[in-house]
């Protein structure tokens, strides 16, 4: 009888210890010394850091939020590689009258290999008026210690437009 309850209670504490993530997330976030919970926080300052530099069309700033091989695949268009590419669009999208984009993160999931970012953005021009609301996936990848955009993509979610 004693095996059997010894056993019963081994397999208990281990179902326990199993089931218990964080727990295991954070013991083997510190082994490897990946954090998602730090990685979230670089997200999250440099997202207000983006909305600032394109209210102060300071695309200089924003560009370092982007690895150094980072693609944008904006809708409607062709990819767009490389910093300068990246410089371009994004001042075109200021001389439109873009001030302000307001990101919001909805999910956040990966690890040390990379980290996906979703969420939804809203683009405001002058007097906060309401130009554009989307959605956007980005994926996120370290670079010289920095969590910093790779790939990001978004697309509108107002309806298309009818056929002429």
């Amino acid at each position: 009888m004693k095996p059997l309850v010894l056993s019963l209670c081994a397999a208990a504490l281990l179902a326990f210890y199993s089931c218990n993530d964080s727990v295991s997330d954070k013991e083997s976030a510190t082994a490897s010394g990946f954090s998602l919970d730090s990685v979230k926080a670089q997200i999250a300052a440099s997202n207000a850091l983006y909305g600032r530099c394109f209210a102060n069309n300071d695309s200089a700033t924003f560009l370092n939020c982007y690895t150094n091989d980072a693609c944008i695949n904006p809708p409607n268009a062709d990819r767009i590689c490389g910093k300068e590419g990246i410089a371009a669009f994004f001042r075109g999208g200021y001389q439109m009258g873009v001030r302000d984009i307001q990101l919001t993160t909805e999910e956040v999931i990966g690890g040390k290999e990379g980290v996906i970012e979703t969420g939804s953005y809203e683009l405001y021009g002058d007097s906060a008026r309401l130009f554009e609301k989307g959605k956007f996936i980005v994926l996120w990848k370290e670079e010289n210690g920095k969590w910093k955009m790779h790939r990001d993509q978004w697309s509108s979610n107002a309806p298309i437009a009818a056929p002429k």
